[in-house]
């Protein structure tokens, strides 16, 4: 008996072997000029937007506020030079009595017995201290913990401490990342000896083109603008940012051609972003000044009415001063008659002490 066969085939899948890359690469194609169109788009809109911002600010500092600060003078004179007043008195009056709150909170005892101390010593205050060397007492540069330099000036670099700090904390005056006093003195600043050679020579560069166009002696006239770039620029050159030089740099060339033609379209991203930075905070010097009375004042012509408000808010202002004014006095003068009814206290009589040599 044969045994039979299966011809069936084996239907198994095969191993799976990847496939060789393919060293073609897709490429897309972008429209690089609706890019560029849309990123000329938002840097013009932010530099009008800028633009507007900052006429707004200069209209309130150099109109609004002087025109406003005339006429309120003119007209409400008296009433501000009485709030002045009482404003003056309240704040001595603050002053005393945060002193015996001081006294009594380190020296302990009565308010009154704290009072009559603070009082005393405004009476009789403590002479200053006598300059060096015109003691007896050795001059504090003497001794190793009080030393001082010729100058009047601490010189860290001359402290006795310093060294044990260095070993301590890794520094003296060490910041939570380790940095030491002389890291954080000057943040801007850069290391010249850090800057690699090819980039201080195109920082160089930089700061040379800018000073062509920036510095005062060379221009005939200084706008806000151009003395804004001039700072900026120092400080860069300082940090050794080359990036924002060419920023300002850049600036400077679109505002004497007055076009963005020959601008790379990163190099305007970069400008725009900065434009809206320094557009958020001159909005939030706006809203600020949205808030004091003279603002829009060279617009208005109702100056009748606002007088009218104006003299109330006045004297609203100074009824609550002199209210202010009032019990700070109470409060004082229930010190002062507290103070004047203390007693002195007793002084214990010297116990005298027997005579040895005649006991009996």
């Amino acid at each position: 008996m044969h045994r039979r066969v299966s011809k069936r085939k084996n239907r198994s899948h095969p191993p799976y072997q990847a496939q060789p890359a393919s060293p073609c690469r897709a490429l897309v194609l972008a429209d690089g000029a609706a890019i560029r169109k849309k990123i000329k788009k938002d840097y013009e809109k932010a530099l009008r937007d800028l633009d507007s911002s900052r006429k707004q600010l200069d209209q309130f500092d150099q109109s609004d506020k002087p025109q406003f600060t005339r006429w309120l003078n003119a007209h409400f004179g008296a009433l501000l030079t009485e709030l002045r007043e009482f404003g003056q008195k309240l704040a001595a009056d603050q002053e005393l009595i945060l002193q015996v709150q001081y006294e009594i909170h380190f020296g302990g005892g009565p308010p009154a017995r704290a009072y009559q101390r603070v009082m005393k010593l405004r009476e009789n205050p403590e002479p200053p201290p006598p300059p060096r060397g015109d003691s007896g007492e050795p001059a504090r540069g003497d001794d190793p913990f009080h030393a001082q330099p010729e100058s009047g000036h601490d010189d860290p670099d001359d402290d006795p401490l310093r060294e044990f700090f260095e070993h301590v904390f890794g520094g003296f005056g060490a910041g939570p990342d380790g940095d030491s006093w002389q890291d954080r003195r000057s943040p801007a600043a850069a290391d010249p000896e850090s800057i690699p050679p090819h980039t201080a020579g195109r920082l160089k560069d930089l700061y040379r083109a800018l000073v062509r166009r920036l510095h005062p002696d060379a221009q005939a006239e200084m706008t806000p603008q151009k003395i804004e770039w001039w700072h900026q620029a120092q400080a860069a050159y300082e940090a050794g940012d080359a990036g924002q030089l060419e920023v300002i740099l850049t600036l400077c060339e679109i505002g004497e051609s007055g076009t963005t033609a020959h601008t790379s379209a990163s190099l305007l991203q970069r400008i725009t972003a900065q434009l809206k930075t320094s557009l958020s905070e001159i909005k939030r010097q706006l809203r600020d000044r949205r808030h004091d009375p003279a603002w829009g004042f060279s617009r208005r012509s109702d100056h009748e009415a606002l007088a009218t408000q104006t003299r109330n808010a006045l004297r609203i202002d100074l009824e609550n001063v002199r209210q202010l004014w009032r019990e700070t006095q109470e409060i004082i003068a229930s010190w002062k008659a507290a103070a004047e009814n203390l007693k002195s206290p007793r002084r214990r009589r010297k116990r005298q002490e027997p005579d040895l040599e005649f006991p009996f």
